[in-house]
């Protein structure tokens, strides 16, 4: 059989319909299973931001010292009265312990933010000594890291 000298071969239609059809399929793709790592991340450093300024205001709300304490595989809500120190479930965590070991997510070098009742962030429990200014890496291993900054003295977290 003979074709016609015309038909050899895709036409401009149907080449841009295949191309049309890669390129969403690789969209969905992508941001389905590598797309979301880093806005994974960034929600995170903001639910952990979050649960600073909570303590910050349970501080500034009361007589008692308020922070959260890092474990190396999660960090939690504590408040300290002077002479025992308790732990708090953060608002709409399931557990007092915010687990992030399932996660990948990791808190760099910090143990310790505690906040006073002028809502100053200190480095340890008792919220004793000069108040400092405090820099908390959020990292995941797979992006650049996201920081949390903690002014001195005001205890600002942009």
């Amino acid at each position: 059989m003979i074709l016609p000298s015309g038909s050899d071969g895709f036409s401009l239609i149907e080449l841009l319909a295949v191309l049309v059809i890669i390129s969403v399929t690789s969209a969905f793709v992508w941001s389905r299973f590598g797309g979301n790592a880093k806005a994974d991340l960034n929600a995170r450093t903001d639910t952990i931001k979050a649960h600073l300024r909570y303590a910050q205001v349970r501080a500034m709300d009361s007589n008692r010292i308020w922070g959260i304490r890092y474990t190396g595989s999660g960090y939690s809500l504590f408040s300290y009265d002077g002479s025992a120190e308790s732990v708090s479930r953060l608002p709409d965590e399931e557990d007092a312990v915010v687990d992030l070991s399932g996660s990948g997510i990791g808190l760099g070098s910090f143990s310790v933010v505690s906040f006073d009742s002028w809502g100053r962030p200190f480095n340890n429990a008792t919220a004793t000594g000069v108040s400092i200014g405090q820099t908390i890496t959020v990292f995941d291993g797979s992006n650049p890291a996201n920081q949390i900054i903690i002014t001195r003295n005001t205890g600002f977290i942009p």
